[in-house]
């Protein structure tokens, strides 16, 4: 009987199954190479936007840092902390300096971190901007896997809407790299979902957050509301 069956397919040729199998791991090996293309094309951050998109480029806007202009943001988070009725907004200048001074600072001579395993993903900086009420947050930094070290840019532009837990960040584009995972059925809330596990909000303003009354990003600014 085996015989037979190699004899036939001798003949034959491949069945109906083994051709469409073939097919379908094809295609699937093409999108994962195709993917794995994107993510690590260089993404370009601009000072300003483009007067015209090329074709198949994907650039981030770096939002402003200017200090002069960032002066109020340690005022106006005590505020928040406090947990009074106000309301307050932030620029996206003073959106990027609270974030520049929470990053982690290694001082010289003082002793390297415990070894452990290396992040996907370490982001070396966090970059907000905000126009036409829209909050775009942009991580650049390094991407790593099987030993291969590269720059990398995950971005993410949209807004908040009020969630079970109170206001949540929902994504209408989020790029890995220059790949677009807002096209990608299922992809998009679980990595936005990730990403808001690992940027956990300060202890002091943790409570704050669930008792605010508004979260909006209205034109150039960040508005919030304390009832």
């Amino acid at each position: 009987m085996a015989s037979n069956k190699k004899i036939d397919r001798a003949l034959n040729g491949p069945g109906l199954f083994e051709i469409t199998l073939g097919v379908v791991l094809s295609v699937a090996l093409g999108v994962l190479l195709a993917a794995v293309h994107l993510i690590f094309k260089p993404v370009e951050v601009v000072a300003k936007p483009a007067d015209a998109i090329e074709p198949g480029r994907v650039y981030v806007v770096d939002g402003a840092v200017n200090s002069s202009k960032a002066r109020q943001w340690t005022r106006k988070r005590q505020i928040l902390a406090e947990g009074n009725t106000a309301e307050v907004t932030f620029t996206e200048e003073e959106l990027n300096a609270w974030v520049a001074s929470a990053a982690p600072t290694n001082p010289k001579g003082a002793p390297a971190a415990a070894a452990g395993p290396e992040p996907l993903f370490a982001p070396d900086r966090v970059n907000f901007r905000i126009a036409d009420g829209v909050l775009q947050v942009a991580l650049l930094g390094k991407f790593s896997l099987f030993g291969i070290t590269q720059d990398m840019v995950f971005h993410t532009r949209g807004k908040f809407v009020e969630g079970a837990a109170g206001f949540e960040f929902t994504a209408d584009e989020l790029y890995l790299g220059s790949l677009p995972t807002h096209i990608v059925p299922n992809l998009k809330p679980f990595l936005v979902k990730r990403i808001m596990a690992a940027q956990a909000l300060p202890e002091d303003l943790k409570a704050t957050w669930a008792k605010l009354k508004l979260v909006a990003v209205e034109n150039n600014t960040l508005r919030l509301v304390l009832p």
